[in-house]
């Protein structure tokens, strides 16, 4: 079904359906199959005719591509390069259908075939990338091409649509990290796709905090873009100067999961320093999918407003794969529906979404787009724990960081997960390392938090220890990583995988 004259996001659901049917089957016929040396093998291994994917139930059909598929190993010794799309005249004739042979053969009479292989090269040629964290499984890249940064400009366009950025009123300031990362590179997109006068810092490794406030009182934004915990050092920062930030309308903050706790906590923080009115957004990116979605500021925790033209997703049953129904919990799956460079076709996130996907209507802002629900959990941090006589004891530690982060007495904290003695065939403990406001003594906050872990995840911190906040500045890295460590593994089998965090 054609678009005609509707935008993007008032689609009725039908209209996207249809729009995406028609986007994946030719995604797949005519860029995927013939050009990713990844694909082409998983459809033949496989033994699935790509013509016969033509629709989001078809998709079922398709295996999935986890992070392990695509790291080098001895099946992929190219490893990420695989994902890339590389056409060539041979692939050409060889996969593409008849009628997308004939579209060349057009071009190339009309612009002559040196202009048609400068075409090819400028929308097929890596141009940048982007890498991912590399907490896990080592850091991996994502190659863009001019194709892609134009897809990154039209995604920076909506998310300022959502989150209702003006060029003639706002002013963006920008903390992610300046690294080879999506969400600093998101946003810088987002000020250039909208016009809208944006100070990307690069974070505290590039620019000091002393001289980022500064920067903040002199461009006084409306708009104030980061990751959680580096914001939060600011604005504690800020509050304890008597700064003023009564210009602040919106926080956007990325890169990691944002509880209901912890903006209750920024939001106290704000109002001291005059901003009495600020609304909150959560914004979601992941390296794989090369672009960000946005929650609206109608109402609290929207969704991530997605963008149906440009990707598909689905919401599974993290151990048997299976799809769940609309608003039911799950591992999100992601399908690129456009673009060049590396390209992904169910590419499971290990993201777990409470409340999976939606697709009425937000009450916030009236968009008709899928949303993906707020509270995200990262599947990683359910770690098996031998505490005691318990082997293999599976806990969600996402758990225990919101709660962490949202506790009021708490003002920046560390989980450390180690052997007891160091010693390999030892059982597991975990240490808290907490630096307090001050509102309660040391032994009643020890004994509440014990407590509160019970509840959650029926187990016992073996210590917590209450330190000074530049000495847990300093274990989390925050001003000297591109993101804060809070939950540090280090047990000898995943150490090898973990980056190093500061002692």
């Amino acid at each position: 079904m054609a678009r005609g004259w509707k935008p993007w996001d008032h689609l009725a659901r039908d209209e996207q359906r249809s729009l995406q049917d028609a986007q994946l089957a030719r995604i797949l016929r005519t860029r995927v199959i013939p050009f990713s040396p990844f694909y082409r093998r998983r459809f033949a291994e496989a033994g699935i005719d790509p013509a016969s994917i033509r629709t989001f139930d078809d998709l079922e059909r398709v295996p999935f591509t986890t992070k392990q598929d695509i790291l080098v190993s001895e099946e992929n010794p190219e490893g990420p390069r695989n994902l890339i799309l590389q056409p060539s005249q041979e692939l050409m004739k060889e996969h593409l259908p008849k009628g997308e042979l004939l579209k060349l053969l057009a071009r190339k009479v009309v612009s002559g075939p040196r202009r048609l292989r400068e075409q090819l090269f400028r929308e097929f040629n890596p141009c940048t990338m982007f890498f991912t964290t590399g907490r896990s499984t080592g850091s991996i890249p994502f190659f863009l091409t001019l194709y892609d940064q134009d897809l990154l400009t039209k995604a920076g366009r909506r998310i300022c649509e959502v989150i209702g950025v003006r060029p003639d009123r706002d002013r963006v300031f920008n903390l992610f990290p300046y690294a080879p990362h999506l969400a600093f590179w998101q946003t810088t997109f987002c000020g250039l796709a909208s016009g809208t006068l944006t100070l990307n810092t690069g974070g505290g490794r590039v620019m000091p905090a002393d001289r980022t406030i500064a920067a903040m009182e002199r461009l006084k934004p409306s708009i104030i873009v980061g990751m959680p915990g580096y914001f939060y050092h600011l604005l504690r920062r800020m509050v304890s100067e008597g700064r003023d930030l009564s210009h602040v309308k919106v926080i956007a903050l990325g890169g990691e999961n944002v509880p209901a706790g912890f903006k209750r906590k920024v939001m106290e923080l704000m109002a001291g320093c005059g901003a009495t009115d600020v609304k909150i957004s959560s914004v979601l990116g992941f390296t794989e999918a090369r672009m960000c979605w946005a929650e609206c500021t109608g109402e609290r925790r929207t969704g991530f407003h997605t963008y149906p033209d440009l990707n598909l997703l689905e919401i599974i049953d993290p151990d048997t794969g299976e799809r769940v129904p609309e608003g039911k919990t799950g591992e999100l799956v992601f399908t690129n529906l456009d673009g060049r460079g590396s390209m992904l076709v169910r590419y499971r996130t290990g993201d777990i979404v409470e409340g999976g996907i939606v697709s009425e209507a937000c009450p916030g802002c009236g968009r008709t787009v899928p949303r993906i629900m707020s509270d995200i959990q990262r599947r990683s941090n359910v770690k098996s724990l031998d505490i005691g006589k318990v082997k293999g004891c599976l806990v969600n530690l996402n758990t225990l960081s919101e709660a962490f982060s949202g506790d009021d007495e708490i003002e920046e904290w560390q989980l450390e997960i180690k052997k007891h003695n160091d010693d390999p065939f030892e059982t597991d403990e975990l240490i808290l390392y907490c630096s307090l406001r001050g509102d309660e003594s040391p032994d009643v906050f020890r004994h509440r938090i014990q407590t509160l872990v019970n509840a959650k995840c029926e187990l016992r911190l073996n210590d917590i220890q209450v330190e000074d906040l530049e000495s847990l500045l300093r274990r989390t890295g925050m001003e000297e990583l591109t993101k804060e460590i809070r939950i540090v593994d280090r047990r000898p089998a995943a150490t090898a995988n973990q980056e190093a965090a500061p002692r």
